[in-house]
């Protein structure tokens, strides 16, 4: 079996009272989709699941890290097996999507090519939905600058360009 790398998706600086709003709303992320998952809750000072969090702006405050592992999530297209990592400060945090190049990278080279597209232009949405300054695509850690494929910033977004960039 080849040696497959990591793929990562970093929302970085997201407000963390839109969290809630992006899990539930626009992820519609599910209990029945989540493999396995960890968190910590700070006032009750014990490690919580997925399924018992009503807010994940509060088990995340005043800071906090946690993580879900889930079946399947829809970002612009379906993704198996993702890890999502929430890592939150006072007000902001990072949201990092790991899963298997082999979810992008597998099948044609025009499905490959649309699935890169779909999930760029969705990010693109949430981008502006949410106001997040900046989200990362790359091979893990995409936190470094080497391994970051694409950065979404404040520019306006080739999206042909940054599918480019992610397929080379």
């Amino acid at each position: 079996m080849d040696n497959l790398e990591n793929l990562e998706i970093i929302l970085e600086d997201f407000r963390k009272d839109e969290l809630d709003k992006l899990v539930f709303d626009e992820l519609k992320i599910k209990s029945s989709e989540v493999k396995s998952s960890h968190f910590f809750d700070n006032s009750s000072e014990e490690d919580i699941e997925f399924h018992q969090i009503k807010s994940f702006q509060e088990v995340l405050s005043p800071v906090g890290t946690g993580n879900v592992f889930l079946n399947q999530i829809d970002i612009g297209c379906s993704l198996k097996d993702v890890m999502i990592i929430f890592s939150f400060n006072k007000d902001s945090g990072d949201i990092t999507f790991n899963f298997s190049e082999s979810e992008l990278f597998e099948g044609k080279s025009s499905e490959v090519r649309l699935k890169a597209m779909k999930i760029v232009e969705s990010l693109v949405g949430l981008k502006g939905k949410y106001d997040i300054p900046k989200i990362r695509i790359g091979f893990e850690p995409a936190t470094d600058d080497d391994s970051c494929l694409v950065e979404i910033g404040q520019d306006e977004v080739d999206l042909e360009r940054a599918v480019e960039q992610i397929l080379r």
